[in-house]
């Protein structure tokens, strides 16, 4: 009886621990791609990161960046006549005639689907009534709007430039943005059309092999595909269950095997171990003697193990890091004039600690009838230990 009595005892206490253990085994620890990323779509924190931030050549991804910025600002019922630099654009094509006419909301699913390097010329010119004029536009509004850092693009399309580069982690941030907008969402998501012009009359099939099924994977919502020979393979996916909305990116594998594979683990893992929490408005930091508080709640998402640390640093800015120390959000915080009653699971320190707010301090309240009963437990354990030992 003793023997049972400890083994469930140390079971109750290893418990918490294993579930922790398997969130980690759980991470991808092989990924072909070069670069990697996933963010939360809706929240933007990175869930996983290999050389995320490391400057990429993109390929047709760029695609992406292109469809959100003319959907923002142009009509898509507008028609668009198609140049002579257009129609013989080099690359992949949709045959686009010079002089033919048509919308820019066809232009765009030719960009999208069949990933139209005509296409994206032609949307550039109409937009910005030329493709370096849309470029330039391009680039301060991937920095001004979408708040992106490291990229930079010398066209709509994504052949190859010298200054023609990205990151992983910006292109999901890219992504997140546009999937904000109803209509780039249906463009994202389409699996097959039927292409009416005077080049070409055809149905074409989206390149990305799990938006078009012949990859079986129900959760995703949309992606694109990219190849050229300096980037090799890139891929763009977005996918959503009754949880969560992730992006995954992974940039420069050297086969569709590699990449499609790659893409299906962070896919399982993105989907399946992680949860949405956020800090509450009313939460309030300090730091050597200096106040900060929130505009608003802070959204964010944690790995299921609950396992997340923050930093506050000097400037007010607040960091939160998973169990790997991997950087999962920033966010600024408001200094206060007058130093308010502290609340102690709202107090930050410059030092990493674990958060007692939001989600995180009811999933520690829970604990606290298991650790009464296990006081119980062991108490009653000892009484049966005693007299036993009385009776002998």
């Amino acid at each position: 009886m003793k023997k049972g009595l400890i083994v469930l005892i140390m079971l109750c206490i290893i418990t918490p621990s294993v579930s922790a253990q398997q969130n980690n085994m759980n991470k991808p620890r092989t990924i072909f791609s070069d670069s990697a990323v996933i963010i939360d779509s809706q929240n933007g924190s990175v869930l996983y990161s290999k050389n995320g931030n490391k400057r990429m050549d993109p390929a047709s991804i760029t695609k992406i960046a292109t469809a959100i910025y003319a959907i923002e600002h142009a009509d898509l019922d507008e028609q668009v006549k198609i140049s002579e630099r257009a129609s013989k654009t080099e690359g992949s094509t949709v045959y686009l005639s010079t002089g033919e006419s048509m919308s820019l909301e066809q232009l765009l699913k030719g960009l999208m689907v069949n990933s139209g390097n005509d296409a994206a010329v032609a949307i550039a010119e109409h937009t910005e009534g030329s493709v370096k004029r849309f470029v330039d536009k391009l680039n301060v509004f991937l920095e001004e709007e979408v708040g992106v850092e490291d990229t930079h693009f010398e066209n709509p399309h994504g052949l190859y430039g010298k200054n023609h580069y990205t990151t992983a982690y910006d292109m999901a941030k890219i992504t997140s943005y546009a999937l904000k907008n109803k209509q780039f969402q249906a463009l994202f998501d389409i699996k097959s059309l039927d292409w009416k012009a005077e080049g070409w009359n055809t149905t074409l099939y989206n390149h990305h092999k799990m938006v078009k099924g012949e990859i079986p994977y129900p959760e995703v919502t949309g992606g694109k595909n990219g190849y050229i020979p300096e980037s090799r393979h890139t891929l763009v996916t977005s996918a959503e269950n009754e949880k969560l909305s992730i992006v995954v990116v992974t940039m420069k594998a050297q086969s569709k095997r590699a990449i499609y594979s790659d893409t299906k683990k962070l896919l399982d893992y993105g989907l399946n171990q992680f949860e949405r929490n956020y800090i509450p408005k009313e939460t309030i930091f300090q730091l050597d003697g200096t106040s900060y508080d929130l505009e608003r709640d802070i959204p964010y998402t944690q790995p299921v193990s609950g396992k997340v640390t923050q930093k506050l640093e000097q400037d007010g800015v607040l960091t939160l890091y998973n169990e790997d120390h991997e950087k999962m959000l920033s966010t600024n915080l408001i200094p206060v004039k007058e130093t308010p009653i502290i609340h102690s699971e709202a107090v930050a320190s410059s030092e990493h600690k674990r958060m007692f707010f939001g989600k995180e301090l009811s999933q520690q309240l829970l604990l606290y009838p298991f650790i009464i009963y296990m006081a119980l437990l062991f108490i009653a354990g000892l009484a049966i230990f005693r007299r036993e030992s009385y009776n002998k």
